[in-house]
């Protein structure tokens, strides 16, 4: 059983809880996801099972896309409907204000991580200290806005279709507009429509507890690792690499960096690097390329 399954996160459940309930269906343990999702959220969970665990990062760090329905008006503690509600002020929209708002949020920006946030310090994500009364101070991080785009626009509520860097703050994000607008802005609802070429029609409903429901729809390691170049190595050479060796490959100039390695029978065999020499090392190797 090794594998990814796309699973449609439900709200009210972390990613952490989706994966603990697969574990005992699939009485597995080696299960993980790739990319968190607030228990609010709903949408795109990649979790990767077995063998698949080793690549979880190269699905995580890939851009994401989200739809987020915006309440003007109203700030929470934690960015969404689900806080304390600490400013209240009635706000009409204007939609072309919020189209030049939304421009000014694109390209790279710094925002510093909520404390409701699952960034964990000493073990223990950042939302666990607050319950506790304890805060931290964060240090701001570089992220990358692709696309903003309005779904629709009405009185003091918007829906805002996302396209973002990984490592987003979407209730940040929201925060910030928020305040480009002179209000205040907070989350009602967020779906995450995308995790690199993962799409929402890909997804299976997190619903059933029948384990043949899950294990049909597990689908293979390199699936989701499309977005990597390829290369293709010869018997000796597949052995080589797999015995922690490097390997010459006579490489184009332009495929350099991160690959997918395979045999020559076209087993996949795992995540290598090409260096500027044209030298193939391995990063992350499955424990049997036949499996």
């Amino acid at each position: 059983m090794n594998g990814f399954l796309l699973i449609d996160k439900p709200s009210g459940r972390s990613s952490a809880s989706c994966v603990y309930s697969l574990r005992k269906i699939l009485k597995i343990k080696k299960i993980g996801h790739c990319g968190t999702l607030d228990p609010l959220a709903t949408g795109v969970l990649p979790l990767c099972i077995g063998e698949a665990t080793k690549f979880s990062n190269y699905i995580s760090d890939q851009s994401k896309e989200y739809e987020v329905e915006v309440l003007f008006g109203v700030q929470t503690s934690t960015g969404d409907l689900e806080g304390e509600e600490i400013y209240n002020k009635p706000f009409n929209l204007n939609k072309d204000e919020l189209k030049l708002s939304l421009q000014k949020l694109l390209g790279v920006q710094y925002q510093v991580p909520p404390m409701y946030s699952a960034i964990k310090f000493k073990g223990k994500p950042l939302y666990a200290w607050v319950r506790k009364g304890v805060y931290f101070l964060r240090q701001s991080r570089e992220v990358y806005i692709s696309n903003l785009e309005i779904l629709y626009c009405e009185r003091s509520k918007a829906k805002i279709r996302v396209a973002c860097s990984k490592g987003t703050y979407i209730r940040t994000l929201i925060e910030d507009l928020g305040e480009s607008l002179s209000t205040r802005a907070t989350v009602i609802d967020l779906r995450r429509t995308r995790v690199g070429d993962v799409t929402k029609d890909n997804l299976v409903p997190f619903e059933s507890t029948d384990i043949e429901d899950y294990k049909s729809a597990i689908v293979p390691y390199d699936s989701l690792l499309r977005h990597i170049p390829e290369i293709h190595l010869d018997k000796i050479d597949t052995k080589k690499i797999r015995n922690g060796q490097l390997v010459d490959y006579n490489a184009p100039q332009e495929l350099k960096g991160i690959v997918r390695i395979y045999s020559d029978n076209g087993l996949f065999v795992g995540i290598g690097s090409i260096d500027s020499s044209n030298t193939v090392s391995a990063k992350r190797l499955l424990s049997d390329p036949s499996t």
